[in-house]
């Protein structure tokens, strides 16, 4: 007989769950309805790469909209794009704190580094854009800046999206085989997203690329062994794009076939939507577990209190009255503790913020000192990233301190299925701060104004020396002379006010870097203060729940213990036979999650139900669609 799909066994699983909690824990069967009740967002597809591999050019095919996501060699900024299903195309440019709707037309302007922007406007933080693309009807799609971009902040930048990823699209593309930047993301990645698809771009550019991709499979076994049997997508944007382009509608398909992207997206679509109800279905089958092992705990506690051991009733009621003791003195000796190691805590993070603000005002000194005139320009976006990155970073030294905490805190007092919830409390979000303001122009002064009237003065002074020495040697060669003089004299002059202008930029630039990481320190030390204020108040109202909630199961072992004195052997027999009951359905039911629940979360979606449907969703993403206008879909890749 054929076993019931996977989805169905996780159902049966939780139903019986629930049958078993129904008549004598009904808090429990009410959390599972919660967390089953709860509607799961779409999982998101994180696309990174090395800068042009073809990332964005492959998104834009993906959503079946060319030019939609901006595609300029060396101009991605630190901000990344997400792509969620809409009705209408829309797009928001989200700072650190702030966020305003933009045209999607001008997301080229926003995402990319061509000085477009509005004076004094930093660049956002991400841009979410909706869009009406089939694709994107069970999927989240976020395209990121380069992983060995301009700056190794934005590879910093990509990691920390792919740590909310349900999938990663990892692009390469057919010039060459993995660098090892490439396969070294690769590895910090694996570390927090479970399936990883690879997409081999421009394979209608290089004849080689079959070449290169055994080349790819044979890194990934020697370096990365456990890719070594992920999917690999042979495909082109190009073709794609040329195939919606063309009015030819045989044409169109032939190249639509040729650039492989449907394939594609038939796997993300597969692979990734089925991963997501995997991923509901584990969820509630966790909450299930946990209230079954809750309410176990309660049914073993129960059957001991039929025959305690002697004195059990006095260890217990002297337990009860410490417990009971700490909380009407408000915890006093928890309380100690717990300040003392948020306040250590504390102070360790701060010590991080120093240092990283201290190193990297010393490390962009010396980058402004030996920087030409483009890479000052660039300086801004640049150092915008490095800023992101290190407030992510931070944020996750300081997440691992606080369950540090927790753990010393609270983990006699929890259960370990619970201090999950009891890290969700306090580890909410950072608020994407700090901003990094622009530098604005260098205000002209006095000093400018000298040095370029002497270097006028010096300048024709210069000329008229070159002047004087064909003078002696007749009035011709003098004639011939003089406007190359002057020509030599007017370069002297420009030179000398150019040098002092750049290093007198470069000046300005050092006081903006110093003021500005000044402030993303005071910003971040803003935050962790914030979050460890927070963390203090949501562990201090988990250990008063916590002991109460322990004071209450020792008043109702003790009553149960009582109860069980005045009981004669019959009574107790009758009870402890209930009990051992109750206790087998709830092992059963168990033991009925415990066989489904590792299955389920080994599953990646291969056993997605409906083919044909998730077929027409991903050949549609290929037809025409709305594109904004104004796009640009020149070379170069994001």
């Amino acid at each position: 007989m054929t076993a019931p799909p996977l989805a169905q066994q996780a159902r049966e699983a939780t139903d019986a769950a629930a049958a078993v909690l129904r008549d004598h824990a009904p808090s429990g069967v009410a959390e599972i309805e919660r967390v089953r009740g709860q509607a799961g967002s779409a999982p998101a597809v994180v696309v990174v790469g090395e800068t042009k591999r073809g990332k964005s050019s492959l998104v834009n095919a993906l959503l079946g909209s060319p030019g939609l996501s901006p595609v300029d060699a060396q101009v991605a900024t630190a901000a990344y794009l997400l792509f969620r299903h809409g009705e209408q195309p829309s797009a928001r440019a989200v700072f650190p704190t702030t966020e305003q709707p933009i045209p999607v037309d001008q997301l080229r302007q926003w995402a990319t580094e061509l000085d477009l922007l509005p004076d004094g406007q930093p660049p956002p933080r991400r841009i979410e854009v909706e869009f009406p693309a089939p694709l994107l009807t069970n999927l989240v799609l976020v395209d990121t800046p380069g992983v060995g971009g301009l700056v190794a902040a934005h590879g910093e930048v990509a990691l920390a999206a792919v740590k909310e990823a349900a999938a990663l699209l990892f692009v390469v593309d057919s010039s060459s085989p993995f660098s090892q930047p490439e396969l070294e993301f690769l590895r910090r990645a694996s570390e927090s997203v479970d399936l990883v698809l690879f997409a081999l771009t421009k394979i209608d550019a290089f004849r080689g690329w079959r070449q290169v991709l055994e080349d790819d499979q044979a890194l990934l076994a020697q370096h990365a062994p456990r890719f070594a049997g992920a999917e690999f997508h042979p495909v082109s944007a190009r073709l794609a794009e040329q195939a919606a382009a063309l009015p030819d509608p045989a044409l169109a398909n032939l190249l639509r076939t040729e650039s492989q992207i449907v394939p594609l997206q038939l796997a993300l679509q597969a692979r990734v939507a089925a991963k997501a109800t995997a991923l509901r279905e584990a969820n509630v089958l966790r909450a299930a577990r946990t209230q079954l092992t809750l309410y176990g705990r309660e049914l073993v506690a129960n059957r001991s209190a039929i025959d305690p051991e002697p004195g059990r009733a006095e260890q217990l009621r002297a337990r009860r009255d410490e417990l009971t003791q700490h909380k009407r003195a408000g915890g006093r000796s928890f309380q100690v503790r717990l300040r003392a190691e948020i306040q250590r805590a504390r102070l360790e993070s701060m010590s991080d913020v120093q240092r990283e603000v201290r190193d990297q005002i010393q490390y962009w000194r010396t980058a402004i000192d030996g920087a030409d005139r483009a890479a000052l320009d660039r300086l801004p976006a640049d150092l915008d990233a490095v800023v992101h990155a290190m407030s992510m970073r931070q944020f996750e030294w300081m997440l691992g301190r606080l369950r540090r905490v927790t753990d010393n805190v609270l983990s006699d007092l929890f259960a370990p299925e619970e201090m999950a919830e009891v890290y969700a409390g306090f580890a909410h979000a950072p608020s994407l701060r700090p901003e990094v303001a622009l530098p604005g122009k260098r205000q002209q002064n006095t000093e400018d104004k000298i040095v370029a009237v002497g270097g006028v003065i010096a300048g024709f002074g210069a000329s008229r020396l070159v002047l004087m020495l064909p003078a002696l040697a007749g009035g011709a060669a003098a004639v011939v002379a003089l406007p190359v003089s002057l020509g030599l004299g007017l370069a002297s002059a420009a030179w000398m006010i150019r040098s002092r202008r750049h290093v007198a930029d470069k000046q300005h630039y050092r006081q903006w870097l110093v003021e500005t990481l000044t402030e993303a320190r005071a910003a971040l030390e803003a935050e962790v203060a914030a979050q460890f204020v927070d963390a203090e108040q949501a562990l201090t109202l988990a250990l008063d729940e916590a002991i109460g909630r322990r004071v209450e199961a020792l008043d109702r072992e003790i009553r149960q213990i009582d109860e069980a004195l005045k009981m004669d052997a019959a009574e107790k027999d009758k009870h402890r036979r209930d009990l051992n009951q109750r206790i087998s359905a709830a092992n059963s039911a168990a033991k009925q999650i415990d066989a489904v629940l590792p299955r389920l979360r080994a599953s990646q979606g291969s056993g997605i139900g409906n083919i044909a449907a998730v077929a027409s969703i991903a050949a549609a993403a290929v037809r025409d669609l709305p594109r904004p206008s104004g796009t640009r879909t020149e070379g170069g890749t994001r």
